[in-house]
């Protein structure tokens, strides 16, 4: 169980459901997160946030990430990352190749991770935040 004050990775999964506003712990959550200045994004997040977003979203959305701190990625995540995929897929796990990235980075940060995606319970050692 992490500390109440450690920063915590919001991925993709638990912004599009507090942007459509389908689950209303997820967004009272992200909410506490950012008040608190606890929510951290990575690079595959922003990835599949840019992605997604519509022409009309993006000037009320980017801004917001900006604004958020980054987990640091650097030349030997992708070995690394690498390595964590092959580890899952010998166990018959295969996750989507951003997933696997996000897994890694909270592995090497020590962050836990709001997701409302079944594949990170898939990661050893992944810990997830719920209500």
């Amino acid at each position: 169980m992490r500390a109440e004050n450690e920063p915590v990775l919001i991925d993709t999964s638990a912004w599009i459901d507090a942007f459509r506003k389908k689950t209303p712990w997820v967004a009272r959550l992200i909410r506490k997160l950012l008040d608190d200045d606890r929510a951290v994004t990575c690079g595959p997040v922003l990835f599949e946030i840019r992605r997604g977003l519509k022409p009309g979203e993006r000037k009320k959305v980017l801004p917001l990430f900006d604004a958020l701190h980054r987990l640091p990625f650097c030349e030997g995540d992708w070995s690394e990352a690498g390595e964590l995929d092959a580890a899952l897929r010998r166990r018959g796990q295969t996750l989507p190749s951003m997933d696997v990235l996000i897994a890694h980075l909270c592995l090497k940060h020590k962050t836990s991770i709001l997701t409302l995606d079944k594949h990170f319970e898939l990661v050893p050692r992944i810990e997830k935040v719920d209500q």
